[in-house]
């Protein structure tokens, strides 16, 4: 046998490159979701991530595989330098954040110069690192329930906007103690952050759901109790089926049938005492023509933003007063930003992943965001982008028929 020494080194080099991206992207898709063990950090995620980002293309720059190949990034890197330069700029944020944004340039450039065939790899790697790391966090929230004592130690974040007790494996939203069964929310920063990025990690598994680690995020996007990751997870169960272009109807009527067998339950146990209907289906009743859990913004909010809808600000956005707290959507991502930044966010979204090899893939992606604007309004988050940006250029596209294959295009 022939040991051939630069064969190895260039598999060894390959596999290096794979590996620092991937990581790299882990750590970005954390930091995202402001897990506990990151809070010291602070923005210092994104110097780790890019410093992977850039490593691997250093490396991969003189190699023949090309992992980095895709030449049509221009005109997202650029939309994206506009966007995030409008924001900092319209929000009057201090000078670090013009370094942190050099980050993001270096991750965002990245990402749209890897090839398209990599996306997917990406989308499994982070599912099944959440698959693990969410498992672990669940058996120990079970342990919890069940009456086990669990050490932990008091932890706030923002200033003591947030309060937590920090059980290590997860986290404990002090507003919950109470609680006979908390919402989980594993080792994030709310169950509604998580739940929405497990929503999107399913997003991206189409017609793999049955693997362990998509069954964990399933699970865990259900016990968050989250009315925007309900809804979210409902519309990219339709959406799926709607691009893989399969017995569409069929199906949407099985998870119709499904979910109504699971709302009549909720009704019937316990006499409607349970989460599900508390937290979920009391929130969807509609009195008075408003919906009750359309709660994203409180009342105090809701005036500052109709008067600032009458004003000359509309354009550029208005400072936030930070003391009307509790607020999240799109109105106050247009508050912040005017419709300018309004106008800036959505060409970047539509055009950067304009080359998605599957329309209805495209069409996909954009409606799902457009909820996630609604409820949340985050989507710069790498929880929200990377996923939609693996979808986007994952290929839906059904497989040519066989020579053997009678051709139906005729018919």
């Amino acid at each position: 046998m022939i040991l051939r020494v630069p064969k190895i080194y260039l598999i060894n080099k390959q596999q290096l490159v794979r590996t620092l991206f991937l990581v790299g992207m882990l750590v970005i898709y954390l930091g995202s979701l402001f897990p506990w063990f990151f809070w010291p950090l602070g923005g210092f995620y994104l110097a780790i991530g890019a410093a992977m980002f850039v490593s691997a293309m250093v490396i991969d720059r003189h190699e023949q595989y090309g992992f980095f190949n895709r030449q049509d990034f221009l005109i997202p890197m650029l939309l994206y330098i506009l966007l995030s330069f409008y924001i900092i700029v319209v929000n009057a944020e201090s000078p670090k954040n013009y370094i942190i944004n050099l980050f993001h340039i270096a991750i965002y450039y990245t990402l749209f110069r890897v090839s398209t065939t990599q996306l997917p790899s990406v989308s499994d790697f982070i599912s099944k690192a959440m698959g693990w790391l969410l498992l672990v966090s669940m058996a120990f929230f079970l342990l919890y329930v069940l009456g086990f004592p669990l050490p932990s130690v008091n932890a706030q974040f923002r200033d003591g906007f947030y309060t937590f007790s920090n059980y290590f494996f997860f986290l404990l939203d002090d507003r919950s103690l109470s609680w006979i069964i908390p919402r989980f929310q594993g080792v994030f920063l709310e169950p509604g952050h998580l739940g929405t990025a497990t929503s999107f990690l399913l997003f991206t598994q189409s017609g793999k759901w049955r693997r362990w680690y998509n069954i964990v995020l399933i699970v865990a996007t259900l016990i968050t109790f989250s009315l925007s990751a309900y809804v979210l997870l409902t519309a990219i169960i339709i959406m799926n089926l709607w691009v893989q272009r399969k017995n569409f109807i069929g199906k949407l009527l099985a998870v119709a049938a499904l979910f109504g067998i699971i709302i009549a339950g909720s009704f019937v146990y316990r006499d409607g005492d349970n989460m599900l209907h508390d937290l979920i289906l009391l929130r969807l009743e509609v009195d008075d023509g408003e919906l009750a859990g359309n709660n994203r913004v409180t009342e105090d909010f809701q005036s500052e933003f109709d008067s600032f809808l009458e004003s000359d600000d509309i354009l550029f956005g208005r400072e936030m007063d930070y003391d009307i707290s509790g607020n999240s959507g799109y109105q106050v991502f247009i508050y912040d930003n005017g419709f300018v930044g309004l106008i800036l966010l959505w060409t970047f979204y539509l055009l950067s992943m304009w080359a998605a090899p599957d329309r209805r893939a495209w069409a996909a992606v954009m409606f799902i965001a457009l909820l996630a604007f609604l409820a949340r309004g985050y989507l710069m988050w790498y929880n929200y982008y990377i996923p939609f940006f693996c979808v986007a250029f994952s290929n839906y596209l059904p497989p040519p028929l066989k020579s053997s294959e009678p051709s139906t295009a005729a018919t």
